[in-house]
Formats: structure tokens, sequence, C-alpha cells
């Protein structure tokens, strides 16, 4: 029993079946909310010219860009963070200043389909390269041109042609899966016909005979690749692609998410680059924290006359 002014520490036995009737409720309609939101529909199947067009409707369209990057890179086990600083004007220029953890700029870079301007300021290290686009290839080890590289950065699928011909269609979980047909030669190196496939990538044992033979009848600048895109069924938009090149025994796959809306369009604001060989593993994650769109942006770059010019990066 209690006297006037003193507090209750403990509830009665009615209020104490109250609240476990309460609880009870929430849980059951929380678990039943659950499932009713994580239930979808299967996708309904379409051609591969039906996600082409509407790929093409959707993809992210600029004249000039202009970005704030969180980004790491990973090799050989070892982690580098860094901000970056990315303009860009559609089929002509990539400029990008990149700033480590104490915020004062150290690599200036000017990119145009044909050059590569580089310039390093590092206090230790203070130089500058003249080169050309194919330097970027040489030391990433992949074979991309200009328009992929912007298409990279701002999330549009690199190499995805709009002739259907060249692409089959299927669902796999919650995406439409377009994939590259197999030419004749590609089904003798894998070993499977390509709808079996099960993994993102694709191994080849490079002492297999078939593989041998194929490498003497095929260029290795045409290259043997098997492309692969994923696009979510909202708004078409890559959300991963996976390139196997047979020859080099190499695979690049990108992934992209968390979506954004810009000016009418979507952009994912978060991208990883995954570069594998049989030598190493790269890995290039950013993330844009802003993004700007419709104005025109300079690309300064100055040398230093006491910078020295370097031959080779």
């Amino acid at each position: 029993m209690t006297t006037a002014g003193t507090q209750r520490l403990y509830p009665t036995r009615n209020v104490t079946v109250f609240l476990t009737m309460l609880i009870t409720l929430l849980v059951v309609s929380a678990c039943k909310s659950k499932k009713e939101t994580v239930k979808k529909d299967p996708l309904r199947n379409r051609s591969a010219g039906f996600l082409l067009r509407h790929y093409e409707e959707n993809k992210f369209d600029f004249d000039w860009a202009g970005m704030k990057v969180d980004a790491e890179y990973m090799v050989m086990g070892e982690t580098q963070g860094f901000k970056a600083t990315i303009r860009m004007k559609k089929d002509s220029a990539v400029w990008i200043s990149i700033t480590p953890a104490l915020g004062i700029e150290m690599i200036r870079m000017l990119v145009t389909p044909d050059s590569l301007k580089y310039l390093s300021k590092i206090p230790e290290n203070k130089f500058y390269y003249l080169g050309t686009f194919e330097d970027i290839n040489k030391l990433i080890g992949v074979g991309l041109d200009f328009d992929m590289l912007q298409d990279i950065l701002i999330g549009n699928a690199i190499g995805l042609e709009k002739d259907e011909g060249r692409f089959r269609s299927e669902t796999e979980d919650e995406s439409y899966l377009l994939i590259s047909k197999y030419k004749r030669r590609v089904r003798r190196v894998v070993g499977v016909d390509d709808r079996k496939l099960e993994d993102d990538t694709i191994v080849v044992n490079p002492n297999d005979p078939r593989y041998q033979r194929t490498l003497k009848k095929v260029d290795e600048d045409e290259g043997l690749i098997v492309s692969r895109y994923w696009l979510e069924p909202e708004n078409f938009r890559l959300v991963k692609s996976v390139f196997n090149d047979l020859i080099r025994q190499r695979t690049m796959e990108l992934q992209y998410n968390e979506f954004q809306l810009n000016e009418n369009q979507i952009y994912p604001s978060q991208c990883r680059l995954t570069l594998n060989n049989p030598q190493n593993r790269q890995e290039l994650s950013f993330e844009i924290t802003k993004l700007s769109t419709g104005k025109p942006y300079d690309f300064p770059f100055e040398i230093p006359e006491d910078y020295i010019r370097k031959d080779s990066l």
C-alpha cells in the first residue's frame, strides 16, 4: 500500500499484463510487416533489346560535372585513403586533384582522349610527366579508352553496345542480367556454355590443350572478353558489371550502389572497382559526397619551374 505523495516503483499486475500484450502485438505486427515488405514478385523476363533501350533512356548524361570524392585504394594488402576533386567535360577532359588526409594537394592530373598530364607535389618527389592516355592502361593493366573512364566515374556501363544481337538476357535474384554471347572459340576455351555460368569469375586452366590451341588462333589485341551487366529493375541503372579477359586471365568488376537524384537523373554515389590477375589484386572504392552538373569548370594545370620532368610514371 502506498501513501499520498509516494511514487510506486513497480507496476501493478494489470499494468504488467497490459504491457506484455502491447509488446507482443508490436512484435507480431513488426514480423508481419517485415514479411510483407521483403516479399516481392519475381521479375518478368525481358528481352535484351528491351533492357538496352531502357538502359539508354536512363543512363546519366552530362556536359559538365564536378565531384567531391572520398576514396580508398588497396593493393597487395595495403590500403591508402584519400580525397579527390574531379571535374569533367564530356568527351573532352577529366581533371583530378588528389589530397591525402592532411588536406594538402599532392597529385594533379589532366586527362584528355589523347594525353595525360601528371603533376606530383609530394615534397620529396616533385616532378611532372607528359604522356598519352595509354600510360593509364599500362599502369593499371587494363584496356580503357577516355569515354570508358568518364563512364566509370559517373556510373554508366562501359562497352554496353546497343546491338541487341550481341547479348542475351535473364533474371538473377532482383536484377536483370545481360550477357555477351559467346563465340564458338570462347566456348572452347571456357569449356562450358554461356547459359551454364554460375560464378562471377570465369576460371581458365592455362594448361588445358584447348586453351593453348585457341591462343594460337586469336590475335592478342582482339582478346576473348566475356562481359556481363546487372541492371536494377526500377530505373534500369547499372549495379554491377564483370569483364573476364580469357587470354590475359584477368577480371575487372565494377559495383555501384546508394543511388541518388541529381537534376532528375539518378547516379550511384558509391563505386567499387576491382582488378584481378594472376599476379595481384587491386581495389579502388570511392564515394561521391557532392555532385554538380550544368556549369563549366576550369582545368588549371601549371608546372612550377623547379619541377623536373620524368620520362615515365
